[in-house]
């Protein structure tokens, strides 16, 4: 949702619509969405912490568990990077986060252009990263489910 919504709002431009929807609420949802994305990360690395993780499925292969390991340390990073790197973004460039519409948050960095631009290809890089994750662990599981038919989706869900 966040990719379609991000890609949309930098499509559309400026003082333009899509759906009904204004760019300036496009922006507002997307960062709003994106910081409470980070509360969950929060959340799941301190339940992850606090948690045993079940022991790997039988079926997986050597390789596909380093690359799940893998998948999963980028997860994490991206987790984080998102939304810390979105909100530098917007504070740097002075552009502000009106969570949801009913919060305006206040802005504690000053303008920055430089560091407005190194925030906001660190968050375009790491959305990349996160994407091709995402791909890579959905073709592994599609994989073990069609090819191998080893119950590998019933025992994640």
């Amino acid at each position: 949702m966040q990719y379609i919504g991000g890609h949309i709002m930098t499509t559309i431009g400026f003082n333009s619509s899509f759906a009904g929807i204004v760019t300036n609420d496009y922006y507002d949802w997307h960062k709003s969405l994106g910081l409470l994305a980070l509360l969950f990360a929060v959340v799941r690395i301190i339940n992850r912490q606090m948690g045993n993780l079940p022991p790997w499925a039988a079926t997986l292969s050597d390789t596909e568990k380093k690359f799940i390991h893998r998948v999963e340390q980028v997860f994490y990073f991206a987790m984080f990077v998102m939304p810390v790197s979105g909100w530098l973004y917007v504070m740097w460039g002075n552009y502000g986060v009106n969570l949801f519409g009913a919060w305006e948050m206040p802005r504690p960095l000053p303008k920055d252009n430089g560091l407005r631009d190194i925030a906001k290809w660190a968050h375009i890089g790491a959305g990349w990263c996160l994407l091709v994750a995402i791909l890579g662990h959905v073709g592994l599981v599609l994989r073990h489910q069609i090819f191998k038919k080893d119950g590998l989706l019933n025992r994640m869900l």
